[in-house]
């Protein structure tokens, strides 16, 4: 399978040290390109490279804390979710934007993957539901929320579990702070205090995208504009959803306090898996690290690149002898394929678990009637 390559015009190196080669996935604002780390004596080792615009009035000692709190959330998670989380290797700010680097990953943005293949199978989505879920409730357990959820966060690799990039992003992008907005939950959009329930509007709108192939709310011309469709605009009724309809209608509520609870989330999606035999089959279940594990400092050397490496390919090798395969049509992801030419140019439940842990799985939306949006 071939990368979609989109050439870098403006910028082709960071920090003197970071060759940015070819795009691999674009939001409204944020950037990743594949890259690699141009060490002195002329070695170069992959990497994603991504750019995320920092408000202008924002000033060098913010960007240097959002930058020091994407490094220390990418150690917090990597922690409780090891194999599962990219490591954050680097993070500056250059020309207005915080610059993040994270060690390569061999496999595609979900954005990307829907873009080639078109929508999922309620099954597909289904399963990459459970393996997202397995990661927010480590984060969530220990007070951590996302809340940068999209598709350009989310890599699907061919062989072992999926593996997430953006923790420690939340509120430090340019203004209304949020680099996807057809991903934002409605009190992200009105400028509020998020939690855990913004995680779970995030998935059930990736769910909607999984199998419909567009967000529950489209891109408009503004960030502002797409932001007040989600604030105010119902719900885009879901036609291919087919099982996943109750969930995903029971986290796009507008009331965080009325979304699912992630254990009436995870009993739907097993049960929709257990009864549907063509489904994929999920990950392993998620082996948490606690947080008072020993903290380690990311450095940026060929030793801990090695090292990370290593760990990768055992961490792959693990879970390749633990589950056939992760997911259906695993061609869709093969390693080989996902890495791009480089001769291009270019805490504990939310609110919404005051819900019952054992309702129907089929609750009725109580989010304004299903009228479609306007077509995009």
């Amino acid at each position: 399978m071939t990368m979609v390559k989109t050439h870098v015009s403006t910028h082709e190196w960071v920090a003197g040290r970071y060759r940015l080669l070819d795009v691999v996935h674009r939001e409204t604002n944020r950037v990743s390109w594949y890259g690699e780390y141009v060490e002195e004596t002329g070695a170069a080792r992959p990497c994603l490279v991504t750019r995320i615009g920092l408000p202008p009035e924002q000033g060098e000692e913010k960007a240097r804390q959002a930058a020091d709190r994407v490094l220390r959330m990418s150690e917090t998670m990597a922690r409780l979710c090891p194999g599962r989380i990219a490591s954050v290797v680097d993070a500056l700010e250059e020309e207005g934007s915080l610059w993040t680097v994270t060690e390569w990953i061999d496999g595609l943005p979900l954005g990307q993957l829907l873009a080639q293949k078109g929508a999922f199978s309620p099954g597909r989505a289904a399963a990459i539901g459970l393996q997202l879920l397995d990661v927010l409730e480590a984060a969530h357990g220990e007070g951590v929320t996302h809340g940068e959820l999209s598709p350009g966060q989310i890599f699907v690799r061919s062989q072992g579990p999926l593996v997430l990039t953006g923790f420690g992003l939340a509120g430090a992008t340019l203004a209304p702070r949020v680099a996807a907005p057809s991903y934002a939950s409605p009190e992200q959009a009105r400028d509020e205090r998020i939690g855990p329930a913004a995680d779970l509007w995030a998935l059930g709108a990736l769910l909607y995208t999984m199998v419909e192939g567009r967000p529950p709310y489209r891109d408009r011309d503004r960030p502002e504009a797409t932001l007040k469709g989600v604030d105010r605009l119902p719900l885009r009724t879901p036609l291919r959803a087919g099982p996943l309809t109750p969930i995903v209608q029971g986290l796009l509520r507008k009331d965080s306090r009325e979304r699912l609870t992630r254990t009436v989330v995870r009993q739907s999606l097993t049960r929709l898996l257990e009864d549907d035999p063509h489904a994929a089959v999920p990950a392993p279940p998620l082996r948490r690290v606690r947080a008072a594990a020993r903290r380690v400092g990311p450095q940026w050397s060929g030793r801990a690149m090695a090292a990370g490496t290593a760990l990768a390919v055992v961490t792959v090798a693990l879970a390749a002898l633990a589950v056939a395969q992760g997911l259906p049509d695993g061609d869709d992801t093969a390693a080989g394929d996902a890495r791009p030419s480089a001769s291009a140019t270019g805490p504990g439940e939310d609110a919404g678990d005051r819900v019952s842990a054992t309702p129907d799985p089929t609750p009725t939306p109580t989010s304004a009637p299903s009228t479609p949006d306007a077509p995009s």
